[in-house]
């Protein structure tokens, strides 16, 4: 079965045009769902790749208007956009989102995992930088994720580990940036995700996919996991509303205790409980303390920022490395192709954004790590005379592949280099509201459903496993090595850019380590091409990995030229290619969204 043909779909407003289609609705979803648990249409989770395509999407989901929300579920767009309506800030509409896609969308993110934050306050002219990510707890060794000859576990093997764990950051996040930045109160915030997990919501035909790609993974495990989402060894009807009635409890307790309650109190004494449970089956896992969850904090960092595309571009900085990746690869990218007068149509510029993508990779899986251990040199990663040494360099090097430089001010290579990290379960939410503040944020639980293990009807992440396996090599210590209360590397990359001083697109995407491949080509289509919304993230993407440039297959647009003109010296390679962008750009007088066609999302604004 092919892909449908893409159409554009607009969504100004909510209209009771909605109720009128929901039986048609309802019989799209059994149907797509049905097909989209067959053997032959689930692939099978790569540790290359994140989640898979949202196959059958009909349109491209835009909308203009004075606010915007685009989320990565429809149920999350539109519970956004009433709080939007009822007079709440972007970070408002963010918190309700997330916690609805903790009910709707939890192969992806949830209370119990992590995220980054840029958040615009129009009225102060600042832009906030909120790091929720995970931590190791102070048990931790830079050895847990070995065997007992000293080897990495299997990757699959580790996932599910209780030892992959971190401690959760989302909860901590939202509430910090709800007090901060909000305008309705916290529990009015949460109550539309409570109201799905208690009366339920038809599953949709990802979240069903994503279930038997977690049964082929592996859930035997959990036991709560299999209870909850693989009643009788299926995964739920999808005729019949799904509910999660323990989700609801911790919701409607945070809702009534705040967001601390996730870090102290009976919460969090539940959430130790369960945790500590595991060491009965997993002798090398040393538990949680109390500590480790009172502790806790959201850390505020100056944005990484530079002048590229003639915008200045503001993205997270480490402990993500997809930032840093996102405005390297631009910069080389300039470095070598004359961006003014390019176009999507050009297979050279293509050529060259998968190089410098390469090129990129090489630098931040190698330099970058939890600031708490000392600086990371992003300024001089990105200091205009090393990126022209380094695009000279790229030219010179006829596919070979490429090293970390020696960026200026550092003389010596202090680190072990590591393999290449990955990243699975991830979602991305784009807000802007009436008053023009912003907030880009993506979150993540790491692998599909994180580690399967469930706390509170919460799916707990592992996103320890973004660690290195290896703490050292070649008698030296890896950067981003597993120690207790570090943040281990990212990808994300929640991304700002400006022109004059003003906020004029913001977007970011899942995509695990092709999160700055995603963004870069994007900002490209958005910048250099000038293409609209839509196209920008419905175009075709590559991503080059090691020696494999993979190429998007069955894209939701097509190709602008013949693949065969696209002669690159990596070994090609078609697949699909499972971004999920989220994009806000200023047009004219208001602002205008697009959700990417690849996964369910929806774009929706007020007039």
């Amino acid at each position: 079965m092919g892909r449908p043909a893409i159409r554009l779909t607009s969504h100004k407003t909510e209209t009771s045009r909605s109720n009128a289609v929901l039986p048609q609705l309802k019989a799209l979803l059994l149907a797509l769902s049905l097909w989209s648990t067959l053997p032959a249409a689930a692939a099978p989770i790569s540790r290359d790749d994140p989640e898979s395509t949202d196959p059958g999407r009909k349109g491209i989901s835009t909308a203009h208007g004075s606010a915007v929300v685009v989320t990565a579920n429809p149920l999350a767009s539109k519970a956004a956009l009433v709080a939007l309506k009822n007079g709440g800030s972007a970070i408002d509409a963010l918190v309700t989102a997330q916690a609805v896609l903790a009910v709707v969308e939890p192969q992806s993110s949830g209370l119990a995992g992590g995220g980054f934050l840029l958040y615009w306050h129009s009225k102060q002219r600042q832009l906030a930088v909120l790091d929720g990510r995970e931590v190791a707890p102070e048990r931790s060794r830079p050895t847990d994720l070995l065997d007992a000859a000293g080897d990495p576990l299997p990757w699959r093997q580790a996932t599910s580990q209780a030892n992959a764990i971190g401690i959760p950051g989302t909860v901590a996040l939202l509430w910090e940036g709800h007090q901060n930045y909000g305008r309705l109160p916290w529990a009015q915030t949460l109550q539309p995700a409570i109201r799905l997990a208690s009366a339920g919501f038809l599953p949709s035909p990802r979240l069903l996919r994503s279930i038997r790609l977690a049964q082929r993974f592996g859930v035997a495990h959990s036991p709560d996991f299999q209870a909850l989402y693989l009643p009788g060894g299926q995964p739920p009807a999808v005729d019949q509303p799904f509910r999660n009635p323990s989700l609801a409890r911790t919701l409607r307790l945070l809702a009534r205790e705040g967001g601390q309650a996730f870090y102290q109190g009976p919460l969090a004494q539940q959430i130790l409980g369960g945790i500590n449970a595991l060491q009965a089956g997993e002798p090398n896992f040393r538990g949680w303390s109390s500590a480790d969850l009172s502790s806790y904090t959201v850390v505020r960092r100056p944005p990484l920022c530079s002048q590229q595309l003639q915008h200045r571009i503001c993205t997270m900085p480490p402990p993500s490395s997809g930032g840093l990746a996102l405005l390297q690869t631009l910069a080389l990218l300039n470095q070598s192709t004359n961006l003014a007068s390019s176009s999507a149509g050009e297979p050279q510029v293509w050529r060259q954004l998968a190089r410098a993508q390469a090129w990129a990779d090489a630098d931040r899986l190698y330099w970058v790590h939890d600031p708490i251990d000392g600086a990371v040199p992003s300024a001089a990663l990105l200091d205009p005379a090393y990126i022209a040494s380094r695009a000279r360099a790229m030219q010179r090097a006829n596919g070979s592949r490429p090293l970390p430089g020696l960026p200026p001010g550092i003389d010596r290579y202090p680190y072990g280099r590591p393999s290449r990290g990955i990243e699975q379960g991830t979602s991305q939410i784009t807000i802007v509201d009436a008053s023009g503040n912003i907030a880009s944020y993506t979150s993540s639980v790491e692998t599909i459903f994180g580690s399967r293990h469930l706390i509170g009807g919460m799916v707990m992440n592992n996103q320890l496993t973004d660690f290195a396996f290896k703490p050292s090599l070649g008698g030296k210590p890896v950067a981003n090595r597993r120690l207790p209360g570090r943040r281990p590397m990212s990808s994300m990359a929640p991304t700002l850019v400006f022109r004059n001083g003003e906020p004029v697109l913001a977007l970011g995407s899942p995509g695990g380590r092709s999160i700055p491949h995603l963004l870069s080509r994007v900002l490209l289509a958005s910048f250099a091409w000038d293409e609209p919304t839509a196209r920008a993230v419905g175009l075709p993407h590559l991503s080059r990995r090691g020696t494999t440039l993979v190429l998007e297959s069955d894209p939701p647009l097509p190709w602008p030229f013949p693949l065969q003109q696209l002669k690159s010296e990596a070994s090609p390679r078609r697949q699909s290619i499972g971004s999920g962008t989220a994009l806000i750009q200023k047009i004219g007088g208001g602002w205008q969204g697009a959700a990417d066609p690849r996964r369910e999302g929806m774009a929706l604004a007020l007039p």
